[in-house]
């Protein structure tokens, strides 16, 4: 059967561009926000940069639908784009939210051990945390970037004393925290559009740097990628993109209004829809796979847990594929449990239709989950009353490695020589929201450095030496 990307390409031929922009980023999530801002930011005033978001709101989708923790970045291999990005975007993150008073708290998080044989576990999370490259001080082991204490099993009571008695140990990492997603989303709006909130409020790169060249940027609502292609005109060096409004809600086979843009560097940062985008542009030795996972989320309002002030995991799965199920606060002290894992279906699913999981968003209610749950929780927190628990929602994860693989690290990949201006941002789960102002900053430099060539000549001191932090930064991460 064909795939949703070449029914599409049958719909919408070829369609010479009727306008032309700098920079379209496809998706209105947390990370293609991210990126537009940097892109925004860096690019110089005489570049523009559109967000294109196919929902009526920003941030609907995977943004929207997740734990909302400020990740540690304890738990990814060492060199990893998800250990380097987390560290870097976690830091990020509680400077912005303290900056702009967007809704955070710093809660800071335990893992725990029920069972002597989970201990060793624990000791090696802790040794991962205290490993050289951590270290902003190299002199100073107590100066790594991913804090831990181990605690024995009383420690860790008198921390909270819901645990169980069953708790033999536990690790402390006081840098995890909680954030107002939407309100995080909220500021990137702002600072995507108005030059004057991006000044006043510091945000902006070329504004601190002394160099004032910032760009124009815009985000478009409602409108959705129905075909990409090269411009045969740009000698590789560019992109038309066909973008579709008033498509909700109509039959298959009919159009909305369908306008034709050029782009010099295009962002696909479409989160679940990310893989389809590549059909037709990428080669098939080089097509990526999706494997949307469904994660549900509990809400609890019951017994056993009265004292608990921090976020409690247990200690996770062999593959690191999944973290238990953990318990979160928000930042009204409400908690929840979650997410699990549920396979909702294949890449061929995927391909035929990329919305499919749509039909799975509901949260699922069965006794059965409800009491799988419980004993999960129970290991740990005997107390909890499972009548308590009530299904509140669930997320997808864009997942690009089949359940059980084990770890997946993010994808970043722009194929310079083959695709140049196209940068594929594709896996973006768990830690995305944690990492995404770092991935913005990533990308952005990428897309000076390896589309339009920046070079440090004639640049101010200030704006070198900022220079020279980005790319030392981005060293090795475009995988």
């Amino acid at each position: 059967m064909a795939s949703r990307a070449q029914t599409l390409r049958k719909l919408y031929p070829f369609k010479l561009p009727s306008t032309t922009i700098d920079n379209l980023v496809i998706g209105g999530g947390v990370v293609g926000l991210s990126v537009a801002a940097g892109l925004v930011n860096t690019s110089g005033a005489d570049k523009t940069t559109f967000v294109v978001e196919r929902r009526g709101q920003l941030g609907q989708e995977t943004t929207a639908r997740n734990s909302e923790v400020i990740h540690s970045g304890i738990y990814y291999p060492l060199g990893s784009l998800k250990s380097k990005l987390c560290i870097r975007g976690r830091d990020l993150l509680y400077e912005r939210c303290q900056r702009l008073r967007i809704g955070y708290k710093n809660t800071g998080k335990i893992v725990v051990a029920t069972s002597e044989s989970q201990i060793p576990y624990l000791r090696k999370l802790q040794a991962h945390s205290s490993h050289p490259s951590f270290l902003r001080d190299p002199s100073d082991p107590s100066s790594s970037s991913i804090a831990t204490r181990f605690l024995a099993g009383e420690e860790a009571r008198e921390l909270e004393p819901d645990l169980s008695t069953s708790v033999c140990g536990a690790l402390h990492v006081p840098s995890t925290g909680i954030v107002d997603s939407q309100g995080l989303v909220d500021s990137l709006s702002r600072e995507i559009e108005e030059a004057d909130y991006a000044s006043d409020n510091g945000l902006s790169m070329a504004i601190a740097s002394g160099n004032r060249d910032r760009g124009e940027g815009v985000v478009v609502l409602g409108t959705r990628v129905v075909r990409i292609d090269r411009d045969p005109e740009s000698r590789g060096k560019g992109w038309i993109v066909q973008l579709e409004t008033g498509w909700e809600g109509l039959p298959d086979g009919e159009r909305g209004e369908v306008e034709s843009v050029r782009a010099e560097v295009v962002v696909n940062a479409a989160g679940l829809g990310a893989v389809s985008l590549l059909d037709g542009i990428v080669p098939e030795d080089e097509r990526i796979q999706m494997w949307p996972v469904k994660g549900n989320y509990m809400s609890y309002k019951g017994p056993g847990v009265s004292k608990v002030s921090r976020l409690i995991y247990p200690c996770p799965s062999a593959n690191i594929d999944h973290l238990g199920t953990h318990l979160t606060l928000d930042l009204d002290g409400h908690i929840k449990f979650g997410p699990d894992v549920q396979t909702i279906g294949t890449p061929e699913d995927a391909s035929i239709n990329p919305e499919f999981w749509e039909k799975h968003l509901a949260p699922s209610d069965s006794p059965e989950l409800i009491e799988s749950f419980a004993r999960s929780v129970q290991d740990y927190l005997p107390a909890i009353d499972p009548a308590s628990l009530s299904p509140d929602y669930s997320g997808i994860r864009p997942n690009i490695a089949p359940p059980g693989a084990g770890f997946s690290d993010f994808m970043i990949r722009h194929n310079v020589d083959q695709r140049r201006g196209f940068v594929e941002l594709l896996g973006f789960n768990s830690p995305g929201l944690t990492s995404s102002l770092a991935v913005g900053k990533l990308v952005a430099s990428m897309v000076s450095t390896q589309v339009r060539g920046a070079s440090k000549a004639g640049k101010s001191r200030i704006g070198s030496a900022r220079e020279k932090r980005i790319e030392e930064l981005a060293k090795g991460w475009e995988a």
